[in-house]
């Protein structure tokens, strides 16, 4: 009977996880989420997703378009301002668990995740997040 090894098999994908078969079988995902560092406004483009934005300041804007349902982004403010993410025209930004919609407040340091549920609506969570 031969013994497993553990092996590392990244896929080419920056994104993608590493998958690590361990001695007795198993086999677990370890991630890396790639960090887009902005320093002024921006808006969330499509090459965002599985991604996380470091923001210092002038915010982030959510557009129409440009996710799929099951696209996430994080967001973390990097600075001690706080930041404010603003659903574009025809988005809507729902904190999960309410009927709460709309631009949301990052404080300083804080963190959040989007997730693209259908065409346009995000449900978003974090720390900081108001």
């Amino acid at each position: 009977m031969s013994t497993l090894k553990t092996a590392n098999i990244q896929h080419p994908s920056a994104s993608a996880p590493a998958f690590v078969l361990a001695a007795d079988g198993s086999c677990s995902a370890q991630f890396n989420i790639p960090a887009n560092n902005q320093t002024s406004a921006y808006v969330l483009a499509a090459t965002d997703r599985n991604k996380h934005i470091n923001i210092t300041t002038g915010g982030i804007t959510v557009p129409s378009g440009v996710f799929l349902a099951g696209d996430t982004v994080t967001i973390y403010n990097n600075s001690t301002s706080d930041q404010t993410i603003t659903q574009g025209s025809g988005v809507t930004l729902r904190l999960p668990g309410t009927a709460t919609t709309g631009n949301r407040t990052l404080a300083q340091y804080g963190i959040a995740s989007l997730m693209c549920v259908s065409a346009d609506v995000f449900v978003i969570t974090g720390v900081g997040l108001s």
